[in-house]
């Protein structure tokens, strides 16, 4: 174990004979992104950078639920959690996870957060370049910048393919957008955005950065950020506060002198295409498409990508973004099959298979139905895909089970409309991408810049606790090229049934 989790394990030592309390753990474990749950058990969180994860690496954490217990729970960071874990068993997790080169450092905390990358990177021919060698250079740079660990607040970093993820862009702490000028590639970036207590996007503080400066970038705003963040007031601790506190110009003025004296090595790195023999090693198939229920679900579920009409990604609709040891094991095995080394988490808690032969695709539809049948990858029904928070019923800081509001919504959409119907394949593509939902203001599912966001709270009525929701809309890019966030829309919090009536009126829109 050496010395890198030894702080940790005297920390579940203590709480596990009873000398250290739930309050003196949380500041150990919170960097190392472990919390405990409203049950008692604990979440365990593995950076995944960017999201891109090898198919072995992934049956490894189902080996490793196999001796800890628990489930993986995908996250809308792109990143996995290991719920229900007891606390005696938080450090195998640990460790084993470390074994397989997953190591745990900044999941948590004051510590700068996983990296978000464009899950079309490389792949979609609307990527101006693949963006994940830069994430890839970025991870490794800020893994060895000790001030990363050890920041005011939390920093989160993304990078984007182009302009159509501008909106996602302008809500990271550093947010950096592909960009080619003059045949040169590079980054638009934006810093100081964020969810949560007063949502705002960010500043662009440069229009054109040349991607070979993309860490000198990022470890500036990391030295800006450790000097002048707020230590004493956490709730003006983020980095948008800084920002508000300064004003765009100072703040702009200061992060130049910051970049000025900033020593870091220029970023070499090669577009990392897949090597001819993963594409040509990609399982073939019939290429019959007269299985029940195909049609509609490649419709979908497939995308084309830039390598040929034949070479397909398929997205797996992972219902309430959890999954089973066994499930995640057989799902891994089954993108290896298939032909993928690696497979993606996506920010709406599913799962993509980047490589799959298109004549392969009614076979794998079949495979999903039926080896992992008691889990709807192919989106039978809305329960369990609308994006949510994990709800007040894991976390100890929520206040509403999203999930359950989640649930309450799904019911009416599958009763609304015949599955067939164009009005159907719409709204399902809309909810699947542009509704997030959250238990509580700090909006961990980002409900204020999805296409539809609700917020959800518990109101007393009478004798009963309701748990009710507002609905935010109106997130996208202005005239003026800037982005924007959703805002609440007027009247009262409604009920979930209402919430839903509000959702097929927006989807349909």
């Amino acid at each position: 174990m050496g010395k890198k989790y030894s702080g940790l394990k005297e920390a579940f030592d203590g709480f596990l004979a009873g000398a250290v309390t739930p309050e003196a753990l949380k500041p150990v474990a919170a960097p190392f992104g472990i919390y405990q749950q409203r049950n008692g058990n604990f979440m365990v969180r593995v950076r995944v950078n960017g999201g891109e994860i090898a198919c072995g690496k992934l049956a490894g954490l189902a080996g490793i639920l196999d001796t800890t217990g628990g489930r993986v729970h995908l996250t809308s960071r792109q990143d996995v959690q290991l719920h229900d874990v007891p606390a005696a068993r938080v450090l195998d997790a640990v460790l084993a996870s470390d074994r397989l080169g997953l190591p745990f450092k900044g999941g948590g905390g004051n510590t700068y957060r996983n990296i978000l990358v464009s899950a079309d990177s490389g792949l979609s021919e609307e990527a101006l370049f693949d963006v994940y060698p830069y994430a890839q250079a970025l991870n490794r740079a800020m893994q060895r910048c000790e001030k990363a660990f050890a920041l005011p607040r939390k920093l989160k970093i993304g990078f984007f393919t182009g302009g159509h993820e501008l909106v996602r862009a302008s809500v990271q702490d550093l947010g950096f957008v592909a960009k080619i000028r003059d045949g040169q590639k590079g980054f638009s970036v934006y810093v100081a955005g964020g969810m949560g207590r007063e949502s705002s996007v960010g500043l662009e503080l440069c229009g054109f950065l040349p991607a070979a400066h993309t860490v000198r970038a990022a470890v500036a705003l990391t030295e800006l950020f450790y000097d002048h963040g707020d230590r004493v007031n956490r709730h003006q601790a983020r980095l948008r506060f800084l920002l508000k506190r300064l004003g765009a110009e100072a703040f702009q003025r200061l992060y130049l002198e910051y970049f000025a004296r900033t020593e870091a090595a220029a970023v070499r790195v090669r577009a990392a295409a897949p090597h001819d023999a993963v594409i040509q090693g990609l399982k073939r198939g019939r290429a019959a498409t007269d299985v029940a229920g195909f049609p509609l679900w490649e419709q979908i579920a497939v995308s084309a990508t830039r390598f040929g009409d034949e070479v397909t990604s398929v997205r797996l609709f992972v219902p309430y973004g959890n999954l089973e040891a066994g499930q995640l094991r057989t799902l891994a095995a089954l993108a290896e099959e298939y032909g993928s080394p690696t497979v993606r988490l996506l920010p709406t808690q599913d799962i993509l298979i980047p490589l799959v032969h298109r004549s392969a695709l009614p076979g794998l539809y079949e495979r999903l139905r039926q080896e992992l049948a008691d889990v709807d990858l192919t989106f039978s029904s809305y329960k369990g895909h609308l994006v949510t928070c994990v709800g007040a019923s894991v976390c100890k800081i929520g206040i509403a089970d999203s999930p359950a509001v989640g649930d309450a919504i799904a019911a009416v959409l599958d009763r609304s409309l015949p599955p067939d119907t164009p009005e159907k394949l719409r709204l399902l593509k809309a909810v699947a991408d542009g509704l997030r939902i959250s238990g509580c203001p700090n909006a961990c599912s980002g409900h204020p810049a999805a296409r539809v966001g609700i917020e959800c709270l518990r109101r007393r009525e009478g004798e009963e606790v309701k748990t009710l929701g507002c609905v935010f809309a109106g997130t996208g890019v202005g005239p003026d090229g800037q982005a924007r966030l959703s805002e609440r829309l007027p009247g009262e919090p409604v009920s979930p049934e209402q919430l839903a009536q509000k959702v097929l009126e927006l989807g349909q829109g």
